[in-house]
């Protein structure tokens, strides 16, 4: 078949469309647009629920790369020379220690169990964004003792009741005030609550945080030469495979994984169920949009089967009257990917400025170029297929049944 006959048969297809009932046209490029918007929210929305679990345990918990003790120790130890091999290391950013210890919070009348956590504030700021995060006063500084900064759950809200509390909380301390901790050694020291933070995610939140140098008085380990773990960033354009195996190439003898290594233990088997859901919700998608579009098309071309009769009488080949209504399931499904490609960033941009919220992550819409061209693509295979396999069993029609219809 030539292009000039290709050309009639989009002729044709546009002059149908363009004659036929206009709030036919606009059902179907609905009906694609959101069968498109259908195939990619859901993936979406679970990409970004993925996406926002992994950021935060990177910037809250572990780090691209994480340093914890090796089998059968409770800390990293000869901490100091463990720091200055890994921060002399190709593609690392900066490295920080984490000393967790239990302790009981008092203020007023609250009692409230919360875990403290000792960090070094400076090099911290290179690891995570935490500092970024205060809502009401400062952060900590290195040579900080007496000041501590906790989450906006631990601090409570006065206006709340007690008993109608989400989570147990201090009933409403604010910067300035004072609150004894007593640590799980049977250290008891007042603090001044220096900062009160909030990261959106559930187990930084619950913590307080304390200076290096105030976990030593803690502790009375002047210098405290070991820790819980170590959080390794990873410097731009080096992954956290290459900066895995450049410790442990150098001799670092504790444990060492990267976050895909700790996501792919704690949360595999979630993520293994987001992608079965979503190419579920994309088979199905793809089903609907192929009925749904199979019966517009053979509809149209049923009702239209006399006007296929008088074509082919005048000499129009059938190839034409096929391509003629294939060309129209074409038009159709291009409007209705542009609506879908339209509703779906409508939705992505909503979303980021009002994202789903829970104790423990927050998420958007996660799309990427890919995403989008991938669904066009197949979505409009769908069209086709639809589209030309009731336009070829009415085209093969002989000329004297498609008159009598």
């Amino acid at each position: 078949m030539g292009k000039k006959e290709l050309k009639v048969a989009f002729l044709l297809a546009l002059r149908s469309l363009q004659r036929g009932s206009r709030s036919s046209v606009i059902l179907t490029v609905l009906i694609i647009g959101m069968c498109f918007t259908n195939m990619i929210f859901l993936p979406a929305l679970f990409s970004g629920i993925e996406q926002s679990i992994t950021k935060q345990l990177v910037d809250y918990e572990v780090g691209n790369v994480f340093v914890s003790p090796k089998s059968g120790d409770q800390y990293v130890t000869d901490l100091g020379a463990t720091l200055d091999l890994i921060n002399g290391m190709p593609g690392v950013a900066r490295a920080t220690p984490h000393y967790t210890e239990g302790a009981t919070f008092t203020y007023r009348q609250r009692i409230l169990g919360v875990s403290v956590r000792a960090i070094k504030p400076d090099d911290e700021k290179y690891v995570s964004p935490l500092y970024t995060k205060m809502i009401a006063g400062s952060y900590l500084g290195d040579s900080d003792t007496g000041e501590i900064i906790i989450g906006k759950p631990v601090a409570g809200d006065p206006t709340i009741r007690e008993e109608d509390e989400y989570q147990p909380s201090l009933g409403g301390v604010r910067v300035g005030d004072s609150v004894t901790v007593t640590y799980a050694n049977g250290f008891t020291r007042n603090y001044r609550v220096k900062g009160i933070y909030s990261t959106g995610w559930s187990e930084a939140d619950s913590a307080a945080y304390v200076s290096w140098t105030d976990m030593e008085q803690v502790l009375g380990q002047q210098p405290l030469d070991k820790a819980q773990d170590i959080t390794v960033k990873a410097q731009p354009g080096y992954t956290e495979t290459f900066v895995k195996n450049e410790l442990i190439q150098y001799g670092v003898a504790d444990k060492v994984q990267t976050t895909s290594d700790l996501l792919s233990k704690s949360l595999g088997t979630a993520f293994q169920s987001f992608a079965i859901i979503n190419l579920v919700s994309l088979i199905v998608s793809i089903i609907i949009t192929t009925v749904v579009l199979f019966i517009v098309i053979t509809i149209k071309t049923l009702n239209n089967r006399r006007q296929i009769g008088i074509l082919k009488a005048i000499g129009v080949d059938k190839e034409v009257i096929m391509h003629n209504y294939g060309f129209q399931v074409i038009i159709l499904a291009i409007l209705g990917i542009i609506l879908g490609i339209i509703l779906t960033t409508l939705l992505s941009v909503y979303m980021a400025i009002h994202p789903v919220v829970t104790p423990s992550w927050s998420a958007t819409l996660y799309l990427t170029p890919t995403d989008i061209v991938m669904n066009s693509l197949i979505l409009f295979v769908a069209a086709i297929v639809a589209g030309y396999v009731p336009a070829y069993q009415v085209s093969r029609e002989d000329i004297q049944t498609a008159m009598r219809s």
